[in-house]
């Protein structure tokens, strides 16, 4: 009953307008006829229309087919590929699980097909979040990182100014200072919260992308490998197998208290989340992404707000990490599906999608050439990426290594012990890691 079912799920998966690797009758203009790429892809992302369009337009016998899921059934589509008789030639999926995806074979790895500078073209975070192995599995759609929003009208009469240049950033203790004094109300009845509550994963504290930071800020790339410091900064060994004394460090357990402290010792932000708590005037600050920029510009929410750096303990650091295109190992179309992938990664495609989008490119070149990359506010998220920007800790089994530590945070955010939850966290991840 499982392979049945199994079967049935991927026969549904992959259906689409036109199969993976169908040509149509031969034409004047196309002699082996028109050959169907397909490409599965969370709703409302790249590749985009004009990006296929544009494509297309230059490829004349290629035609791209898309399926498209939304984003939160991605990953559960992707995991059943093995089980599909007919995969998609193209994936868009979420960057840090490319190294899971590459060890269980999924995808195929790009380096043959890569023009020569690409490689040294690729923002370093990018590179290795899409390396495994010494192999390349993309050269990335766009990046991503995490800055501080703020309510600027809220803050002028309290005379704080955040910084807007990375090497005037505030440490977290600064940070709470000014949430605390921006803050309106007490226990239940808050009515201006100092920090928005988080609007990532299931919008409950922990969620890796945003809350790991707080652990990982206390450690140090710079200290010697075998110290504390160092292994607290990577939250996993390089090989991605060991988090027992990587994850649990006591620099970690000081990271996981502090952000417990937010909520329940300076009770600065609300562990159940509040839509749009920013916008609505709820939250003083809030902690998001570049695009959050293009929301406030398109939906004005009637107050003046700003951007200042993530602020941090040691060490500054954000996690990168975005959507990104890659070729099925099984694709029957490598050479076509690689070309595509290259082509809407990079060049005119890419740069006219960043803008489209106000996304932070993956591409030096690209990102040199977008004049409001340099300008206040999306200037600090793109100093960040290449700056403070590192992938979320990369594994082959990133998936298990993000939901337990997830998990753990959010426990501790709850209330659960910061030593304990960690210690046990890092148990739990052992074994999965080290298969």
């Amino acid at each position: 009953m499982l392979r049945f079912a199994t079967a049935l799920l991927a026969t549904a998966l992959f259906a689409a307008p036109a199969l993976a690797g169908d040509r149509s009758a031969p034409t004047a203009d196309c002699p082996q006829g028109v050959l169907t790429l397909s490409v599965l892809k969370p709703l409302n992302n790249p590749p985009t229309p004009a990006m296929i369009s544009a494509w297309e337009s230059g490829n004349k016998c290629i035609k791209i087919a898309l399926n498209e899921v939304p984003f939160g059934q991605l990953a559960d589509k992707i995991s059943v590929l093995a089980a599909a008789t007919n995969p998609p030639d193209l994936l868009m999926f979420d960057g840090p699980n490319t190294q899971t995806y590459a060890a269980a074979g999924i995808l195929l790895p790009l380096d043959k097909y890569f023009p020569a500078g690409l490689k040294d073209d690729i923002v370093a975070p990018t590179l290795a979040e899409h390396t495994y192995e010494g192999k390349i599995y993309s050269p990335g759609t766009q990046q991503a990182s995490l800055a501080l929003y703020y309510n600027a009208d809220m803050l002028a009469p309290l005379g704080i100014t955040p910084p807007k240049d990375l090497d005037k950033a505030w440490t977290w203790a600064q940070a709470i200072e000014a949430m605390k004094k921006c803050q309106k109300g007490e226990g239940d009845n808050v009515s201006v919260w100092g920090l928005a509550p988080s609007r990532f994963g299931n919008a409950t504290p922990g969620f890796v992308f945003r809350d790991f930071l707080f652990v990982r800020t206390f450690g140090d790339p710079k200290a010697p490998p075998e110290s504390s410091l160092y292994k607290t900064y990577w939250g996993i060994s390089p090989d991605g197998k060991t988090a027992q004394g990587w994850l649990n460090t006591p620099e970690a357990v000081e990271g996981a208290k502090l952000f417990a402290d937010l909520f329940n010792v300076h009770k600065i932000t609300p562990k159940a989340g509040i839509p749009n708590a920013f916008q609505d005037k709820k939250a003083c600050f809030t902690i998001d992404v570049s695009y959050f920029a293009a929301g406030l510009v398109n939906n004005d929410p009637g107050f003046k707000w700003g951007v200042t750096p993530l602020p941090y303990v040691r060490t500054p650091v954000v996690h990168t990490g975005s959507l990104t295109l890659g070729v099925t190992a099984k694709s029957t179309n490598p050479d076509e599906a690689a070309k595509f992938v290259i082509d809407v990664s990079t060049g005119k495609i890419a740069e006219d999608y960043n803008r489209a989008a106000r996304a932070l490119p993956a591409m030096k070149s690209i990102g040199a050439r977008i004049e409001w990359l340099k300008e206040y506010p999306l200037n600090i998220f793109q100093e960040e990426v290449e700056k403070w920007g590192h992938p979320r800790p990369p594994s082959a089994h990133f998936a298990q290594y993000d939901k337990i530590v997830s998990d753990a945070l959010r426990d501790i955010a709850y209330g659960a012990d910061a030593k304990t939850r960690l210690d046990a966290a890092a148990r739990a991840v052992q074994p999965l890691l080290a298969r």
